[in-house]
């Protein structure tokens, strides 16, 4: 994300949370369809760099996480931070809405539920 023309760098990690629709979470297994995943995760940067960040990187881990780990990091680099919190944040909607991946959250008290990864 290091670039000589930005004195910003503005990072989004989202983390497991522990407790979700009123239950307490364990874990999250994420899947997805891998190959389509990385070119939706491709395309989300590509379309940050295409609104004026001058560097992007978006990247969602799969596979079991515990409560507390790094599930979705999304980073961009421009030359001031005024705009670039805007950005982040439709960046974010944008792995929401786009990228094929789903969650199966295990819970302390109930049955394991398959939910959106919105």
């Amino acid at each position: 994300l290091g670039d000589p023309g930005c004195g910003a760098v503005l990072i989004f990690c989202g983390n497991v949370r522990d407790k979700n629709r009123d239950q307490a979470v364990t874990k999250i297994e994420y899947q997805a369809y891998e190959t389509m995943a990385l070119a939706e995760l491709n395309q989300v940067a590509r379309s940050l760099i295409d609104r004026g960040a001058h560097r992007a990187i978006a990247i969602h881990r799969l596979g079991m996480l515990e409560v507390g780990e790094t599930s979705v990091l999304l980073g961009i680099s421009l030359p001031h931070r005024k705009d670039g919190f805007q950005l982040l944040e439709e960046g974010m909607e944008q792995i929401k809405k786009m990228v094929p991946i789903w969650k199966h959250e295990h819970y302390r008290d109930a049955n394991p539920v398959w939910i959106d990864g919105s």
